[in-house]
């Protein structure tokens, strides 16, 4: 039995070393997803980007600012006296919340009484903007706490009225900050890419496996030709799981659509032909359908899932991880659906996600048509 067992588990090495991806793919993987799941999954919100409106100029405001801005939780990015760009910032996503210093508020304070701030919020993601909003208001009370320490220490313990910071918030595009219309949107992201990769990445695998790539090799079809007719079939599949998934939104979860239905169509077949190109790329280099999947798993699904913004905030993961969520395409498309569906934003407005979007689009196709003509050469 012994003799049996050992001969077994030399056929069994020798095919794992005939098979040298496979075998770096058992070996690497469970770093890899240490790595995502170490790092990009995060509850906390840091270096949200943060506009500060100062009217008032005086050295109490910039007292305030500078304690907002040294936590490491925000990150300015506009520092001005009026609200000249702001409406345009938030649209944009370039500044996630505002912090409105008003005239009078040191005065306001010196009299001992309460100064009012205003913090304008985007409340698109939810999640991030109850955690920033809690972090601002403890932020501000440790601030109000402070005065009133100066002020009992200045006049011996004896105060006539008590001066504070008066917060007053106001949440833009999901008023009530219902998770419906953060989580929504992104699910829409999430599903269309998993769906195109998965319908794709067996395509060519599979023909390999079943023995049909030497039928296709001989026919006069060109590479480019055999990635379009590929595609076709399932873009289209992929604009009806669109229309669905947009439709069940709307009905169900009553999410609003405040953008435009062209640009969101557009913006969607880039997205698809992103996703579907993955897939199909992952596919002619892998010739089995086993590790096609596994691949696929690996370099679209769960970045889309991990680093796309859809479940934890990109600003909140480490620098390395942040550059590498540049290379993938749902981190694009999730801003801008998020964008068209609550803020109603236009095409001039999300030009810096759609350019690399389109450029993803095309570098794939290319990939592809130039790994389809090495194959079948």
């Amino acid at each position: 039995m012994k003799s049996r067992i050992t001969a077994l588990m030399r056929k069994e090495a020798i095919h794992i070393r005939r098979d040298p991806r496979s075998l770096y793919l058992a070996i690497g993987l469970p770093v890899i997803m240490l790595l995502l799941f170490g790092y990009a999954i995060t509850l906390e919100v840091r270096h949200m980007p943060i506009g500060i409106i100062d009217q008032d100029g005086s050295a109490a405001g910039r007292d305030l600012v500078a304690r907002v801005t040294s936590t490491g939780y925000f990150e300015l990015k506009r520092l001005s006296a009026d609200f000249g760009g702001a409406v345009r910032a938030l649209d944009e996503g370039t500044v996630r919340i505002f912090l409105v210093l008003p005239r009078g508020f040191a005065k306001s304070l010196a009299k001992g009484e309460n100064a009012s701030v205003q913090i304008l919020v985007d409340g698109s993601d939810s999640n991030s903007a109850l955690i920033a909003m809690g972090y601002l208001s403890q932020i501000i009370q440790t601030y109000s706490q402070d005065i009133l320490l100066q002020r009992l220490q200045a006049q011996g313990g004896m105060l006539t009225s008590l001066p504070g910071v008066d917060l007053r918030t106001r949440i833009w595009y999901n008023p009530d900050l219902k998770n419906s219309y953060f989580v929504v949107p992104g699910v829409i992201a999430v599903v269309m890419m998993i769906m195109a990769v998965m319908l794709t990445s067996l395509t060519v695998a599979r023909e390999w496996e079943t023995g049909t790539m030497e039928q296709l090799i001989a026919t006069p079809a060109r590479p480019f030709e055999i990635i379009l007719g590929k595609l076709l079939p399932y873009f289209v599949l992929g604009l009806v799981q669109l229309t669905l998934v947009v439709l069940f939104g709307r009905i169900l979860f009553r999410v609003p659509l405040q953008g435009n239905l062209l640009f969101l169509l557009g913006v969607s077949c880039l997205f698809l032909i992103c996703g579907l190109g993955q897939g199909l790329l992952v596919s002619v280099i892998a010739k089995s359908q086993q590790l096609s999947f596994t691949l696929s798993v690996l370099t679209t699904m769960l970045p889309t899932y991990l680093l796309s913004g859809f479940a934890f905030p990109i600003a909140s993961m480490p620098p390395i991880i942040r550059a590498v969520t540049y290379l993938v395409p749902a981190r694009y498309y999730l801003a801008i659906i998020r964008a068209i569906f609550l803020k109603g934003t236009g095409p001039a407005a999300l030009w810096s996600e759609t350019g690399p979007l389109a450029l993803f689009a095309l570098v794939i196709v290319l990939l592809c048509a130039r790994k389809m003509k090495l194959r079948l050469e």
